[in-house]
């Protein structure tokens, strides 16, 4: 006849089998090929060219098609399980193009991503390759980047709804398109401090540009539909060779809009 001391003995045995089946089961998850799951899950992506790894750690070559040209570079991660209980993949991410190198945490979620903690440096050459303005040979620095953004199948206004965080630039010669012409001025050292902000029904990320004494020198924005507003001051036209505007120093007096990215055809 069976103890209620035989019982104690049976139960932990039971629960050790539970949590080494449980185990077993998230190693196998973990050494699944990266590969496999891009060609289930995202079988026609044009961007990924190679990847290798497994989900806890892998590497990967990317493709960006611009009117350029195309954009090459590569990535590695390491997953953050923690992530999991927030009901997102989170990794810590690095991201290397030619010169341009960031690293921070990045987080898929079901309706959207956000990066957090990122730091590195956008080079000029990389810039070239998404924005069609002649720009400054002169590296962008990104400072403890933080970015939200959220898709329309969200039930809420595609874009970004948190940012935070500066970039910083030396500056240098600027050339950029205006009334059918191509102008240029010299931009001073400068930084842009980023924010979210909702407007007309629009969730966008703003980047406000100061120069070192904290004076505006314009705006640019970023909506759900990835488009690109620039607004340039008074302040920073006068630095421009033989401008003869006159108006306040806060005054917008050049608005462009354009597609964030020049994307080219593949």
């Amino acid at each position: 006849m069976a103890t209620s001391q035989d019982f104690a003995q049976k139960r932990p045995r039971k629960l050790w089998w539970l949590v080494g089946g449980v185990l077993f089961m998230l190693m196998v998850l973990l050494q699944m090929p990266a590969s496999w799951l891009l060609g289930k899950y995202a079988p026609d992506n044009r961007y990924i060219q190679y990847v290798s790894g497994n989900i806890w750690q892998g590497s990967l070559i990317w493709q960006l098609p611009t009117s350029g040209g195309a954009l090459t570079g590569s990535g590695t991660w390491t997953w953050q399980p923690w992530q999991l209980f927030l009901g997102k993949f989170g990794a810590d991410a690095q991201l290397q193009s030619g010169q341009t190198r960031l690293d921070g945490q990045l987080s898929i979620g079901r309706h959207g991503w956000s990066v957090a903690e990122m730091d590195g440096k956008i080079s000029p050459e990389t810039l070239r390759r998404l924005i069609n303005w002649q720009l400054p040979d002169t590296p962008i620095q990104v400072n403890n980047l933080q970015l939200a953004y959220q898709d329309a199948d969200s039930g809420q206004a595609a874009g970004f709804y948190d940012a935070d965080g500066q970039l910083t630039w030396v500056g240098g010669t600027l050339g950029y398109p205006s009334g059918g012409q191509h102008l240029y001025l010299t931009i001073p050292p400068m930084r842009a401090q980023l924010s979210a902000e909702q407007k007309d029904n629009q969730a966008r990320l703003q980047l406000n540009l100061l120069d070192n004494q904290d004076k505006r020198l314009g705006d640019i924005y970023i909506d759900g539909n990835q488009m690109l507003d620039i607004s340039l001051t008074q302040r920073l036209l006068e630095q421009m060779p033989n401008y003869k505007g006159k108006a306040p120093q806060d005054t917008n007096v050049v608005s462009v809009r354009q597609p964030l990215m020049q994307l080219g055809a593949r």
